[in-house]
């Protein structure tokens, strides 16, 4: 697929923070604006002066948040952090605001019947209420100044998460790569003092841990993954549970936990911790089944072995994998050219949802490996997304959709951007993926067809994925399904160097082998989630961050605990989800329920549409629980998560 030539931004951070701090100047005059509306103002003419705040923010609040993580500008960086700290303490004080709150009130909602205008109003006043606008002065204040103090303190997390990588020195140079797929020996020759070098970034993490043959390599890398941004995080993590917790207590909530989960689905942290042990029991059999197979082949190379230990499971799987289903996780890898999967990921949302992507030569953009489209609907242009999808420094680390602008019914059109760290094609190299990683770029471009498909609403806060966090994994874990079918993948999986298009016969390998861990897989996320959650449902006054940690794994996990690791320190999660890792599964219960209603025939366009116009297309005008009854026709539940699981 064609690369984009659109030109590069030459703004510079003190251009950057002169914009934000204007939208931030104009968001106030929107404020006292509404404030100064007249008593007998319709509620219509209220609806649309409150929603004016957003819209004016919408101008630069998804720019500040992206390029804080990906510019690769120091200066850039530096401006947007400022920018996040400057929006937050605008929205901080504008939530405390009491003069404001008593004017939303005011507004006499007899006799309306603008669902849409009676949500806004039900909503702002909800948010009011949880901010702590009816706190006493002093508490206000006190709200005021932890609310302005952690997001410094996450800014610092997030920081120390990205500059904290290490290096990896194998002394006895390429040797220390047996097994290592040949693309990623070549990526990583020896210096010129015969060592090789590797990153703890997930791009070199991932296949030296599946792949490498020497145990004690990957026993020590994994060591040195695990201590990312160690000691730094470590103490900013303490501060960071400890400011949370004090906020939820003025706030009237007896733990952060319950305070972040009141407008979720779930409404508390209790009914968090009983999703999350459910999961655990339905997971349990099929985990301890698989862990004892993966110790049972440990145990033809160890015949003494009693234990899996961490940093052999991924290893064990391939092996696994290759005794049991013939199957070979680089054996799919010459099919899965980073070009190729980008077209046919594209390619597939386009057929299915009747739209087209078209590649843009005069949008800015960042960096140079960005690209930018247009997505056009019956011709026209509705959305824009950009895609920064390969590893460099000061980058985020991970993968995840971010909004640059939300769309609106009569406003800007929807702009949103993907962030991955997946292999580039270059000097020859065609960017050979894992399948893992063909998985993710379809779990990514679910969320950006969620923010794209909802930028037509009436209301700007009710636009983008404003739903509740519970559910915003699901259309990104749903259009995963799409990746695993034959003929898709047919479709666009072709050998970078014969160019046929991958066999139903290994497909099917594929799917049978990386089905396996299923078990494993939800007991690790449900652990990862329990420790979230356990950090955040107490008072973490004297906590022991890494002692809870290890308490969590003799409970739930396997593999023990590896010594003088702290994994935490770099658990990104902590702060952005804090106490709801839980969100992913629960929303993967919802997913598997929802990919009944595909069965049978996935490019159904007429599903499709549905699933757009009832759940996709609505952003955060409905209840999540109310867009899942009307796409299923009724509850959605736990079936079809169980039959997947034990399948």
């Amino acid at each position: 697929m064609q690369q984009t030539t659109a030109p590069l931004m030459t703004q510079t951070g003190e251009q950057f923070l002169a914009e934000g701090r204007a939208a931030i100047t104009a968001a106030q005059a929107d404020v006292a604006a509404f404030k100064a509306l007249a008593k007998d103002a319709s509620p219509t003419q209220a609806a649309d002066a409150l929603d004016q705040i957003d819209r004016t923010l919408n101008t630069v609040s998804g720019r500040i948040h992206l390029y804080s993580q990906v510019h690769p500008n120091g200066d850039m960086r530096e401006a947007a952090e400022v920018l996040e700290r400057e929006i937050s303490a605008f929205s901080t004080e504008l939530s405390l605001d009491r003069e404001m709150f008593d004017r939303v009130a005011a507004v006499n909602l007899d006799g309306v019947d603008d669902g849409q205008v009676l949500r806004l109003f039900e909503h702002s006043l909800r948010d009011f209420r949880r901010s702590g606008v009816d706190l006493d002065e002093d508490s206000r204040d006190k709200v005021g100044a932890l609310k302005n103090e952690l997001v410094e303190i996450g800014q610092e997390f997030d920081r120390n998460i990205i500059g904290g990588g290490r290096e990896f020195i194998i002394s006895e140079g390429p040797a220390g790569l047996a097994g290592l797929p040949q693309d990623y020996i070549d990526a990583h020759p020896a210096d010129e003092n015969g060592e090789v070098r590797i990153s703890t970034d997930s791009q070199d993490k991932v296949p030296f841990m599946m792949f490498a043959e020497r145990g004690d390599l990957r026993k020590a890398y994994n060591h040195l993954c695990n201590n990312r941004a160690v000691p730094e995080n470590l103490g900013v993590l303490q501060n960071l549970l400890e400011k949370r917790h004090e906020l939820a207590e003025l706030l009237g909530f007896a733990n952060w936990a319950d305070y972040v989960t009141g407008d979720k689905m779930a409404k508390t942290g209790a009914n968090a911790r009983s999703f999350i042990e459910r999961i655990l029991d339905v997971s349990k059999a099929r985990a301890t089944a698989e862990n004892d197979e993966l110790l049972a082949e440990k145990r033809t190379v160890d015949p003494g072995a009693d234990t899996l230990f961490e940093y052999e499971r991924g290893f064990y799987i391939e092996r696994l994998k290759l005794r049991k289903y013939d199957f070979d996780s680089q054996l799919v890898r010459p099919y899965l050219a980073y070009d190729k999967v980008r077209a046919g990921v594209m390619d597939v949302a386009a057929k299915l949802y009747g739209v087209e992507f078209r590649l843009n030569d005069e949008t800015e953009r960042w960096h140079e490996s960005v690209d930018v489209f247009d997505m056009l609907d019956g011709g026209e242009v509705v959305a824009r997304l950009f895609l920064d999808m390969h590893p460099r420094d000061d980058k985020f680390k991970h993968a995840a959709m971010f909004d640059m602008t939300t769309g609106r019914a009569g406003g800007p059109i929807p702009e949103g951007v993907l962030v991955c760290n997946f292999p580039e094609p270059k000097d020859g190299d065609p960017g050979l993926m894992l399948f893992d990683e063909v998985t993710t770029y379809f779990h990514e471009f679910g969320h950006l067809l969620h923010y794209l498909f909802s930028g037509k609403q009436r209301f700007q806060a009710f636009g983008g994925i404003a739903t509740e966090w519970d559910f915003v994994e699901v259309p990104s874990q749903l259009f995963e399904e799409w990746a695993w079918d034959p003929v898709i993948l047919a479709g666009f999986a072709k050998h970078h160097e014969t160019g046929e298009p991958i066999t139903p016969e290994l497909v099917a390998k594929l799917r049978s082998a990386e089905e396996y861990g299923k078990g494993l897989q939800a007991n690790g996320q449900m652990f990862y989630a329990m420790l979230a959650l356990s950090y955040y449902e107490t008072d973490p006054k004297g906590l022991d961050t890494t002692e809870r940690l290890i308490e969590l794994k003799q409970q739930i996990m396997f593999s023990p605990h590896e010594p003088d690791t702290h994994m935490q320190a770099a658990f990104g999660h902590l702060h952005g989800y804090s106490a709801m890792y839980y969100t992913y599964m629960w929303s993967l219960v919802i997913s598997k329920d929802f990919f009944s209603k595909f069965k049978g025939d996935l490019m159904n366009t007429e599903t499709a549409t549905a699933y757009r116009n009832k759940v996709t297309g609505r952003g955060g005008e409905a209840d999540a629980d109310d867009l899942c009854t009307d796409f299923l026709g009724r509850e959605y539940g736990f079936e079809a998560f169980e039959a997947w699981l034990n399948a």
